[in-house]
């Protein structure tokens, strides 16, 4: 690049850096601030101050004027005007200097003032937090349960509220603790409620206990007796077990057609969110094996048959890796193998009637779990699958949107 070229982008440089100097050196607060502070009668004047002050207020603290710091901090926190409380409390929320006397204001301020800090702050502890929970709104305890870390004794006080939504949020937030006691209550408080109960099938090591449960919760769902009792007629096991083998062994010329429209279909679910492993689990019961395969292949970006060899292999721990894969629950995988292994062995013991135990199940999410944790082996089951049917990924499909927000502003 030449000099002549280098010069304007150099000048351009430059006079972004002196912009971004210059606005930066905007938000800080003034002498002239404070003065305002205290004679504004605007409150849009008093909110632009709050925000400036709000944003520094960490550093303000430490330094010799932290006095003063607190002094303008309580002016502003009393400030009639609710705008201008719930602009501070944005500006403060995330600081771990901010005064546990005034973070605890802020929370018991009006839930448009308060959410922020319930959702944030640092300062606020378990005791205090169970306390705001049990003599506040609803909306209060449901900002609570957003936060980043709940411990498993302000989880507790959350489920005690009763509140679906509440619970909704608390089973779909990945930091908040739940101890095998609430986790149970969960599952059997909100047995008929679908969003907590899809949100608690994907939470990462569920007592075995409550996977067997929700397994039997999922077969209530789909009205599937397999699942609810654990175990298959030779009927039901000879009509899916066909399917799989029509499926697999039938020409894939006959059914291309077909098969990219459904591909095109169960690919725009996957895109809005609406398939997932309840959805895998319906397609095996109804014995709509094209689409149960073709889920696969959309939600792992695989191959079918790749797909296929995971599936079907005597080696389970490829089945596993499939479903780790696709993003499928312990409960949905146990469903899955379920079926798969009861069909098979029904079919081996000339028609007898076979069940499920518990302690097979046991081992089944033992084994599943323990493959979560070694991404690696996953991987290498999968090239494994690959490099013996020749396939590579397929195009990855547009990402899915994330999930709206479980509270409304």
């Amino acid at each position: 690049m030449t000099a002549a070229t280098t010069a304007p982008t150099s000048r351009r440089r430059q006079a972004l850096l002196q912009q971004g100097a210059a606005f930066a050196e905007q938000q800080k607060l003034a002498m002239a601030d404070v003065e305002e502070l205290r004679r504004s009668r605007s409150p849009q004047a008093r909110a632009n101050i709050a925000a400036k002050f709000g944003a520094q207020y960490g550093e303000l603290a430490t330094t010799d004027n932290a006095d003063l710091a607190k002094a303008v901090l309580l002016l502003l926190v009393k400030d009639v005007e609710k705008e201008v409380r719930r602009t501070l409390a944005e500006a403060v929320a995330d600081c771990e200097e901010l005064p546990p006397d005034v973070a605890s204001r802020l929370a018991r301020d009006d839930i448009e003032v308060a959410r922020p800090v319930l959702e944030r702050s640092p300062v606020l502890s378990d005791e205090e937090l169970i306390e705001i929970v049990r003599t506040n709104s609803i909306q209060y305890a449901l900002a609570v349960a957003g936060r980043e870390r709940i411990s498993e004794a302000v989880s507790e006080a959350l489920v005690d509220s009763g509140d679906e939504q509440v619970v909704v949020r608390l089973t779909g937030n990945v930091g908040a603790e739940l101890s095998r006691r609430t986790l149970q209550r969960i599952a059997e408080e909100f047995r008929e409620s679908r969003p907590v109960q899809d949100r608690l099938v994907k939470r990462p090591a569920l007592p075995y206990e409550l996977v067997e449960q929700l397994v039997g919760v999922i077969g209530d769902r789909l009205q599937w007796e397999l699942l609810r009792d654990r175990r298959i007629s030779p009927e039901k096991a000879r009509q899916l077990m066909e399917a799989i083998r029509d499926r697999v062994s039938i020409a894939l010329v006959a059914r291309e057609h077909g098969d990219h429209g459904l591909e095109r279909h169960l690919r725009e679910r996957w895109v809005a969110g609406e398939l997932d492993g309840e959805d895998v689990l319906r397609f095996l019961r109804d014995g709509d094996i094209a689409a149960f395969e073709t889920a696969f292949t959309v939600m792992t970006r695989l191959g079918l048959r790749t797909v296929r060899r995971l599936l079907y292999n005597s080696d389970r721990r490829c089945l596993a890796a499939l479903c780790i894969k696709a993003g499928i629950a312990t409960p949905h995988y146990v469903g899955i193998r379920m079926a798969l292994e009861l069909a098979e062995q029904c079919l081996e013991t000339a028609g007898e009637q076979k069940a499920y135990s518990s302690e097979t199940l046991m081992y089944v999410q033992a084994q599943y779990e323990r493959m979560r944790l070694q991404p690696e082996k996953v991987e290498q089951l999968i090239a494994q699958a690959e490099a013996s049917t020749g396939e590579r990924k397929t195009q990855p499909p547009k990402e899915r949107p994330m999930e709206p927000p479980l509270i409304e502003g």
